[in-house]
């Protein structure tokens, strides 16, 4: 059997539907055999996973999609094989999982002043233990009868010029490579095309990436060529995932096909069991 990875989903313990016991049993069907959860700003999903029985049946690396802001864009890391118990990365989780809180009462305040009266109450409720994002107060507004859909909420009040829209706290990407980087892990730049220009990328780069994900459905085969030929360039990873969310129009498409050879996962693997080990010699 042709071993395949898929190195970027998300379960509810973030902004997705299936439970991380779900999603790994939906993952085996379609043939991946070589996984990692990566929720936003958090690691709940995986561990969880951990302790499913279907890890007998797919090999799964930690993962985590950071959120950074800088010069009022947002970009994306994904983290990989990190450790899960390292102080830092977890003083970071735990304080961004405030500042969502933070910047969600900020957004519903906006709405009810555009006379979206919604209950803060009730997107406290739709996001459950994960953190607080935008999807889940998209679905409070749709439920609330406001929007027609999660897109139509976008569109209308919480997308990125929509008027009860909120920035994010600054957070450079160099400081979110830095602290998968002391948590031992390996990090790549998220879903590059259409938000990150080529001059930007190679600054990132130069920051310390370990790769960029080339796979993924926003990608085109031009746009893939192009990320390929720099990951090559500078001799970094060219990893892949499908983003699968389980509640996009593509995301059944897209799972199982949007996924990379199991080698990536591998190198992975290799990158960081070589920085746990000058890690260790240099203390």
């Amino acid at each position: 059997m042709k071993k395949i990875a898929d190195l970027h989903v998300h379960t509810n313990c973030s902004d997705g539907i299936l439970s991380p016991d779900e999603l790994l049993a939906k993952a085996i069907e379609q043939k991946i055999t070589h996984i990692s959860i990566t929720d936003h700003d958090n690691i709940d999903g995986y561990k969880i996973a951990l302790h499913s029985e279907f890890t007998k049946q797919i090999e799964i690396i930690s993962g985590i999609e950071l959120s950074c802001s800088e010069n009022q864009r947002e970009y994306h890391l994904l983290g990989y094989n990190f450790d899960i118990e390292n102080k830092e990365l977890s003083k970071h989780i735990n304080k961004f999982r405030d500042i969502r809180i933070i910047r969600a009462k900020n957004m519903h305040n906006k709405l009810i002043g555009l006379g979206v009266n919604i209950n803060f109450d009730d997107i406290l409720e739709i996001a459950g233990d994960a953190p607080i994002a935008r999807p889940h107060i998209a679905k409070a507004i749709t439920s609330a009868g406001y929007a027609e859909n999660f897109y139509d909420a976008f569109s209308k009040f919480i997308g990125d010029d929509a008027p009860a829209y909120e920035p994010k706290i600054n957070f450079p990407v160099t400081e979110g490579i830095n602290i998968i980087h002391s948590a031992v892990g390996v990090v790549v730049l998220a879903h590059p095309a259409n938000y990150v220009d080529e001059n930007t990328l190679h600054n990132f780069i130069k920051s310390g990436l370990d790769g960029i994900e080339v796979v993924h459905p926003m990608h085109n085969i031009t746009q893939r060529n192009k990320y390929k030929a720099i990951a090559r360039k500078y001799n970094i990873l060219q990893t892949g995932g499908s983003d699968f969310h389980g509640n996009r129009p593509t995301d059944e498409i897209n799972f199982g096909n949007e996924v990379v050879s199991a080698d990536v996962f591998y190198k992975i693997l290799e990158i960081s069991k070589s920085r746990k080990r000058r890690k260790f010699l240099f203390f």
